[in-house]
């Protein structure tokens, strides 16, 4: 399973779990392939055509005109990672602790999907597109 991390993640927290997941897949960020600015609806069809799981905190993404047709067109598969983040140790965490959750949902999920993770408690909701 190969994942592919928006803007709004840190670079090296891709790079950390690319390291972990080494032997299950890849994680890629936006910036490894497009400039940091790159706007969403041309870098989905790119996630949606490689067959990739987007992980982003951006909660508008699936709500725009433009990145929700290409959420649909390239059945893009995403998890939203959501609550006020206080500090980057949170963040990682939040990740982590749903992990193992992101990828059997994913498994078992036709696309395209979009569910949100939140900060604290283990209960991933399914979002509607």
């Amino acid at each position: 399973m190969n994942f592919f991390f928006d803007n709004p993640l840190s670079p090296n927290l891709a790079k950390a779990m690319n390291l972990l997941e080494e032997r299950e897949g890849t994680v890629t960020h936006l910036k490894d392939i497009f400039p940091g600015d790159e706007k969403d609806e041309i870098w989905l069809p790119y996630v949606g055509n490689n067959d990739l799981v987007l992980i982003t905190r951006d909660r508008k993404i699936r709500k725009r005109p433009a990145q929700l047709m290409a959420f649909k067109r390239h059945d893009v598969g995403a998890f939203i990672l959501t609550g006020k983040i206080m500090t980057k140790w949170q963040g990682i965490r939040q990740l982590i602790n749903a992990w193992e959750e992101i990828k059997r949902l994913n498994t078992i999920t036709k696309k395209p999907y979009a569910f949100q993770i939140p900060l604290r408690g283990r209960k991933i909701q399914r979002l509607g597109l």
